[in-house]
């Protein structure tokens, strides 16, 4: 499936992928049960980027099966909900990558240098994880429902 690009124009998507808003990203197991994990993330030139250790379970069943699901969603009512269905690359990065300071600081604000600080000697290698969307749909609940509340 082709990648479709995100309407970087609409003010909902915007505000989701721009907002310290947790993605939920599901995956199917190793096991082939489905799973969703909760996973900080950034938007850049297109795709969705997570970064993680080495030894996630995720990254075993990513390799195996790439097809990925993520929904990124307000905390407060009305709720504004990105559901996007894509594809994962993985790419191993030696020591923190290059993204994950401004992912950690976008999410913990000024308690993120004290985090860093104590997860940098630690770090030996990062995996990044890219989605590219296929496919999106939003939800405002005021203009834009689910066809089940259509």
């Amino acid at each position: 499936m082709a990648p479709a690009s995100l309407p970087l124009d609409d003010p909902i998507v915007a505000a989701l992928l721009a907002g310290p808003n947790l993605a939920r990203l599901a995956y199917i197991s190793v096991s082939g049960r489905p799973r969703v994990v909760p996973i900080w993330f950034a938007h850049s030139a297109g795709e969705l980027i997570m970064v993680t250790g080495p030894r996630a379970d995720k990254l075993r069943a990513l390799e195996k099966n790439p097809a990925v699901a993520v929904t990124i969603d307000s905390s407060t009512p009305p709720y504004k909900v990105l559901l996007i269905e894509g594809e994962a690359t993985l790419e191993p990065v030696e020591g923190m990558a290059p993204e994950y300071r401004p992912i950690v600081e976008r999410y913990l604000g000024v308690a993120a240098e004290a985090y860093l600080q104590k997860l940098l000697p630690r770090v030996k290698q990062q995996v990044r994880i890219r989605i590219s969307p296929h496919t999106w749909r939003v939800f405002d609940f005021m203009k834009r429902y689910p066809k089940s509340l259509s």
